[in-house]
């Protein structure tokens, strides 16, 4: 048996045992965060590919020391070529969290995150804490404190209509936003279960002028609206 345990655990088990779970945290903290705000890659996804990174680099640097022990240090293994492959492979599946339309572009910052993520995850692997606490605390400070200094002169958001019509209230809804201050950035058109409700959510771009505490009340105005639903949360 102890035999065993001696095959499975290295002599510096407890030491890679850390480095996984710190990474385990490390991610679930940033994953955290774009969960609490609907992301499509929330808590689980940062949390595996932080933990994936670290786990990819730790192996590596195992097997990088068992050859050395038995003598092939003459075998050059390049921790750098490793690392990335990684951040390519972590590329497109950041990608896959990006949404383009006509004039507009959303998730660059859920994708931003997975890509520091795996970063992190591969400071943590190579047994460099100092440096992936610290960027982990950097980046819940860019996506906690710097989304809320209104620092911009333009802001973004999406405002969804609901009600009949058809193109008709299509057109008349994007007249009555241009007409408001609004800039139309992109918009999608669902159905709302009826043949003629339709629903548009449209993305804006607007100043501050164009959101006083009245805005609903004044698209509710709006010819044809049934339902407004406003959403102002930073992309």
């Amino acid at each position: 048996m102890e035999q065993l345990l001696q095959s499975i655990l290295p002599g510096n088990g407890l030491l890679l045992l850390a480095q996984l779970l710190l990474a385990t945290v490390l991610g679930g903290l940033v994953g955290i965060e774009r969960e609490i705000h609907g992301r499509p890659a929330g808590l689980r996804t940062h949390i595996l590919v932080c933990l994936g990174s670290a786990l990819i680099i730790v192996a590596f640097e195992q097997l990088k020391a068992g050859l050395v022990l038995e003598g092939w240090d003459i075998i050059q293994m390049d921790p750098a070529r490793v690392a990335a492959g990684i951040i390519t492979g972590i590329g497109f599946l950041g990608a896959g969290t990006i949404l383009k339309g006509k004039d507009h572009v959303m998730g660059l910052t859920t994708a931003a995150s997975i890509w520091v993520v795996a970063a992190i995850g591969i400071t943590t692997g190579l047994g460099q804490f100092f440096l992936a606490i610290t960027a982990t605390i950097l980046v819940l400070f860019v996506l906690l404190i710097l989304q809320r200094l209104d620092v911009r002169t333009e802001h973004y958001g999406e405002i969804s209509l609901t009600g009949y019509g058809g193109e008709d209230f299509f057109n008349n809804s994007y007249t009555g936003l241009t007409g408001m201050g609004f800039r139309i950035r992109g918009y999608r058109i669902e159905s709302a279960g009826s043949d003629k409700d339709i629903k548009v959510r449209f993305q804006v771009r607007y100043t501050r002028a164009a959101s006083g505490a009245d805005l609903i009340g004044k698209l509710m105005r709006m010819d044809g609206v049934r339902s407004v639903s406003w959403d102002n949360t930073p992309p």
